[in-house]
């Protein structure tokens, strides 16, 4: 018999079929081929990794099997980009795309696959994909009509992106990032391997950690929360927070490493049922006007968003003030949950990150631009604070400048 205070709810889960982990799992690669019975493949990748050792392990393993490997991916995924690599992709009819890098990388790919499933020409009918959203509470998400080409996701950051079945591509035209939502856009395997990401940048590699805090806790905090995402978040926070730091002491430490991916998992672990907050929908915009790596523009504008948050959100705010070790004794539950915005932020200056969007070249004039663009992003709906317009966020912008 059910009551009001019933727990129930729906779990969808997305189509990642295998995740590898583990120090040197990477040499698993063909094993993973073989599985998928595929024969032609192509890799992409970052310029910075092109020449790099994981690459020639990767042509190593996978002999003549690798077609041939593309990179040229830029941040934020510029439509005009993703359509030039598409279409020396598409002449090449491989049966599985390979991606090598952070959440760039791994959106491009997915960008890739969309493009070639449809056949499409071009930015104005790749617009006819994208997420709509109308304040307060209407979204609508186009459907893949036909099948994408199998996507093996090899991350070197945390941005999770291999974990969902979302991508984000730039609409250079107007400065907008738009998403594109679609279950065939989930990458079927995923390779977790430390070793790959010891030439990540150490800024590049705090920052994306910091990106995967914002999905936990903005998991957390979601209208739309869920046990199972909440049990994940907490105790991915608690790893990231733990782990950021000794790899920010010492790069090598492929343990730490590790379980920094893991706890990147465990951050958008069935975020396809919860949805994110403010923290995400300004920085998308931010990170398209300005051109500032997602990473960074939740180290400025989540402790920010937390603080603004904290009326609606004792309860899960507290609950994350303790995963982040906060002293609790003897403090209210109100106590402990104004405790959060500013452990996350202690924590962001601990790894040397910026913390201001004036740090990173932003200016007041754009912050209309940047609101009246955010109010369009759907993780609007799911802010625990109902956002009432743009002015909410031109606020928020200003607290963050």
């Amino acid at each position: 018999m059910s009551t009001n205070n019933s727990l129930s709810g729906e779990y969808r889960f997305l189509p990642v079929e295998q995740v590898y982990f583990g120090i040197g799992i990477i040499d698993k690669l063909t094993d993973e081929l073989n599985r998928l019975g595929a024969k032609k493949a192509i890799l992409i990748t970052s310029n910075s990794l092109i020449n790099s050792k994981i690459v020639s392990n990767i042509k190593e393993q996978l002999g003549e099997r690798l077609t041939s490997i593309h990179c040229g991916t830029s941040q934020h995924v510029p439509s005009q980009t993703v359509f030039d690599i598409a279409s020396k992709v598409k002449q090449e009819e491989a049966d599985v795309l390979i991606s090598l890098g952070g959440g760039t990388v791994i959106d491009s790919v997915k960008s890739i696959a969309l493009i070639l499933a449809d056949g499409l020409k071009g930015a104005t009918e790749l617009k006819d994909y994208s997420v709509t959203f109308e304040y307060p509470d209407k979204v609508t998400i186009p459907s893949i009509k036909g099948e994408t080409l199998r996507h093996i996701a090899i991350p070197t950051t945390l941005s999770s992106a291999e974990f969902s079945n979302i991508a984000g591509i730039t609409d250079e035209n107007r400065k907008v990032k738009e998403l594109y939502i679609d279950d065939k856009l989930t990458p079927v395997s995923v390779f977790l391997d430390p070793q790959l990401t010891l030439d990540t940048p150490k800024w590049l590699w705090s920052s994306s950690g910091i990106r995967a805090l914002d999905h936990a806790i903005e998991t957390i905090y979601s209208k739309k929360s869920q046990p199972i995402t909440t049990t994940l978040a907490l105790e991915s926070i608690k790893c990231l927070s733990e782990n950021l730091r000794l790899c920010y002491e010492n790069p090598l430490n492929l343990e730490a490493r590790l379980k920094c991916q893991m706890a990147s998992w465990q951050s958008f672990f069935g975020v396809t049922n919860v949805m994110m907050g403010l923290s995400h929908g300004i920085g998308h915009q931010i990170g398209a006007h300005g051109n500032v790596p997602h990473g960074i523009t939740s180290c400025i504008m989540l402790p920010h968003v937390m603080e603004d948050a904290l009326e609606v959100t004792v309860i899960p705010q507290s609950l994350i003030s303790k995963a982040l070790g906060a002293e609790i004794t003897n403090k209210t539950t109100e106590e402990v949950a104004s405790i959060a915005p500013i452990l996350v932020n202690n924590l962001i200056k601990e790894l040397n990150l910026p913390t201001r969007l004036s740090e990173v070249g932003i200016k007041k004039e754009q912050f209309d631009l940047i609101a009246k663009d955010a109010m369009g992003d759907l993780v609007v709906a799911s802010s625990p604070k109902p956002v009432k317009g743009k002015e909410d966020i031109l606020k928020l912008l200003q607290k963050a400048w």
